[in-house]
């Protein structure tokens, strides 16, 4: 007969309480199923460590849309009340019906519920902190008693206060008890309107910089007191783009990609929160609002990315997009390398590490077009050596342009001996880097061809889109593929090709043994 395994102890109070203390996962699973109906996103983790540390006290925890911020924030006003550490908490919104739906989702968990039978009874959170409402319990402020027993058998009665209100209500002075808020939290009071223009930007800032920071408990009084700014941000000069700059602010960010993948490829990204943002789905989201024009909106909402306008090189509109491939009068082939990976970065899963980039670009009456591109992460001549032939099968290059730094000569004598073997020949240029910084070479090259509305790209070229509509003063994204192509186009962009362009029909350019035509 089968055994049967034995199931495990049934915890007491005692042990479910100080589980839940060191075990923020378990009290909200355990409390609060409703809301925590699948598995805590891996980053809330890093998000209790701020909440939880006494050194942090103003906290800018900028968030991705729909990454579960409010839910968490809600969870951990409820374990301030449950362990006294805690004695006013004042909820900032919006509007003040945004900030009350958090009080009532706490009141709801500690108002009795009747039964199938007709009895009220505890929730099992208030229950097993012993608390019960107070005399106030409106929808925007309730007083909550919490009834703590002594070792003497006698028990102490302590008194919490929630209270929400409007970004733009009365928020000066507040107190209850003659206690300040020791907890604010700030849920998405930035919003499209308030973030639209500089006045109303300094506007919100200095309300929260000034009245709703100064009616914070002090550290004197209260040294856990703690000021929480939720925020998906909107602008890079609103208030939380500020903190983010401010000393006096620790900033947390979470994006929908791990911190591994972020700035990977789109391919290669993996959602932060998998349950419930599957990382196919968040790609294919990224794929299509690239195509449609619409990444800013995504990077804000979800990467949590801000490219101020004028920061921008190019502009979204410049890039123009085709559907076929072009027949064109000639090409060239780019490869940007990359020099080989240094023990750090293997250990490291080649974390951070750059990616090669080989594109063919190739130009037609004036107008330049990218037919094709291949990226690898970190250093395989094989792999460059095989796109390389594979390209000049295709589109029959007249020449390829490496862009050469230091160890990454060694790839211009590898492919030497590569075509030397196989007896397939294309001349191979340096790109004249010389000591231009790679963002003026990569301005200079694409900025006049786009903004004429020359320079074209596939739909299916999407690394290449993103990288363009990203690209601009401080990027710190992958800029690998995009320099490829900018040495491509500055390597057509020369008078005789002009010429050719201006005097000669497209069936003329097969007399020129230079200029190939492409498939």
């Amino acid at each position: 007969m089968a055994s049967i395994a034995a199931q495990p102890p049934a915890l007491t109070p005692e042990e479910m309480i100080h589980l839940c203390a060191v075990d923020n996962d378990f009290f909200c699973h355990t409390f609060f199923p409703e809301a925590f109906r699948s598995s805590s996103p891996p980053y809330a983790a890093r998000l209790d460590r701020a909440l939880n540390d006494p050194k942090v006290r103003l906290l800018n925890a900028r968030v991705f849309r729909g990454g579960a911020k409010t839910t968490l924030l809600r969870a951990f006003a409820a374990k301030r009340v449950a362990f006294g550490t805690s004695r006013t908490i004042l909820y900032v919104g919006a509007s003040e019906g945004h900030a009350t739906r958090s009080v009532q989702w706490l009141r709801g968990k500690i108002e009795p519920k009747m039964g199938g039978d007709g009895v009220l009874r505890a929730t099992p959170f208030a229950h097993t902190f012993g608390l019960r409402p107070g005399k106030k319990w409106q929808e925007h402020e309730i007083e909550i008693i919490q009834s703590v027993p002594r070792k003497d058998g006698t028990t102490e009665e302590r008194n919490f206060w929630v209270m929400g209100v409007g970004i733009t209500g009365s928020i000066r002075g507040i107190n209850f008890d003659d206690y300040r808020p020791d907890l604010i939290i700030l849920d998405d009071v930035i919003t499209d309107e308030s973030a639209a223009t500089s006045i109303q930007r300094d506007k919100l800032s200095d309300l929260i910089m000034g009245a709703i920071k100064n009616s914070l408990a002090p550290a004197s009084e209260e040294p856990n007191a703690k000021i929480v700014m939720l925020q998906t941000p909107l602008d890079s000069d609103d208030a939380s783009g500020r903190a983010e700059r401010s000393s006096e602010w620790h900033t947390e960010q979470f994006g929908c990609w791990t911190p591994e993948t972020a700035e990977s490829r789109v391919e290669e990204q993996e959602s932060a929160w998998p349950e419930r943002f599957p990382s196919e789905t968040l790609r294919k989201e990224k794929l299509a609002a690239i195509v449609d024009n619409r990444y800013s909106v995504f990077a804000r909402e979800m990467e949590v990315k801000l490219v101020a306008a004028e920061q921008l090189t190019f502009r979204p509109n410049w890039l123009r997009k085709y559907s076929e491939p072009p027949k064109v009068g000639t090409c060239v082939m780019s490869i940007d390398p990359v020099p080989p990976p240094s023990d750090l970065q293997i250990a490291k899963g080649m974390q951070g590490k750059d990616y090669e980039a080989i594109s063919v670009v190739a130009r037609g009456k004036g107008e330049y077009y990218l037919l094709d591109y291949a990226v690898s992460r970190g250093h395989s001549p094989t792999w460059t050596a095989a796109k390389f032939f594979e390209f000049i099968q295709r589109y029959r290059p007249q020449c390829c342009v490496l862009s050469i730094v230091a160890a990454e000569r060694y790839l211009k004598w590898f492919l030497e001996k590569e075509m030397s073997r196989r007896q397939i020949f294309v001349p191979l240029k340096e790109a004249p880097i010389g000591k231009q910084a790679k963002f003026h070479r990569i301005a200079a090259a694409l900025s006049g061809v786009s903004s004429q509305g020359k320079l074209w790209c596939s739909d299916h070229h999407a690394e290449f889109i993103l990288q363009f509509e990203s690209f601009g003063f401080g990027y710190r994204g992958n800029d690998d593929l995009i320099e490829s192509v900018a040495n491509g186009v500055a390597e057509l962009t020369n008078p005789y090709l002009e010429l050719v362009a201006e005097n000669y029909e497209f069936e003329d350019l097969e007399e020129f043994p230079l200029l190939q035509q492409c498939p």
